[in-house]
């Protein structure tokens, strides 16, 4: 019986053809993970853009609450910082007052007496106005109708023009370790944005200029930087610039 030659494949083009699959496979793996990095990248760049114009909308609509039932005894205030300003809003949502009871003369002990202490049931702050003068302090303590404050007002306010409101407070803040945007508030501390850093705050009156007086704030100017990873390990970043405007300012 007559056989027919057969040639297979020699060690030498076994190795060429395992050298040449690798290659390619390599080659496929590198374009298929750099692929997948880059989409990664792009849905972390649109996560980090969403969460700062959700965080922008909450902050818009928290200024635009500030002084709400306090009649310009207190709106806003800023903690100045190089990594994170801190905004301060205060609010009277219960638009809720009472008056005082003695006078109150400055220098004396951080005490108040009010005629209607329920007012101030919940509340950790107290705003007092007399005439066009506005100040706030935190509350400490309370018996009955005498309210003990974390430190005496500055003017002297008498009973019969000064008006007592009971106000809460609420902060955003940038926490410089956790690269997070936070909020404080009567419910306790959140995280508002994550991968946001850097926020910044300015108040302008109603003519365009800069101003740290509460009263005369018309406008308020806030930025925030996010970022997401690049290429190579790095990072990139979205700065994110918007306005707010109080509606109880007087």
């Amino acid at each position: 019986m007559n056989h027919s030659p057969q040639r297979g494949f020699s060690l030498i083009e076994l190795m060429v053809g395992l050298v040449v699959s690798s290659i390619v496979l390599a080659g496929a793996f590198t374009l298929w993970n750099t692929h997948q990095q880059e989409g990664f990248r792009i849905s972390k760049k649109i996560s980090v853009r969403n969460e700062m114009t959700l965080s922008s909308k909450r902050i818009q609509r928290s200024v635009t609450l500030a002084g709400l039932g306090l009649n310009g005894a207190a709106t806003l205030a800023k903690d100045d910082a190089v990594g994170s300003d801190t905004l301060i809003i205060y609010t009277n949502k219960r638009e809720t007052h009472s008056a005082l009871m003695t006078d109150f003369i400055h220098g004396g002990a951080p005490a108040i007496h009010v005629t209607d202490p329920s007012v101030f049931t919940g509340s950790s702050y107290v705003a007092v106005k007399t005439g066009a003068n506005g100040e706030i302090r935190r509350i400490i303590n309370a018996s009955g109708a005498i309210l003990m404050l974390d430190s005496p007002f500055n003017l002297d306010h008498p009973a019969a023009t000064s008006t007592i409101y009971p106000a809460t407070r609420e902060r955003y803040y940038s926490d410089q370790e956790t690269k997070s945007l936070m909020h404080e508030g009567s419910d306790g501390t959140i995280v508002v944005a994550k991968d946001v850093t850097n926020f910044q705050v300015s108040f302008r009156n109603k003519h365009g200029g800069a101003t740290e007086i509460a009263n005369e704030v018309r406008t308020v100017l806030f930025s925030f930087t996010g970022i997401y990873p690049a290429r190579e390990g790095a990072l990139n970043s979205i700065v994110f610039s918007s306005t707010a405007i109080p509606r109880n300012s007087l």
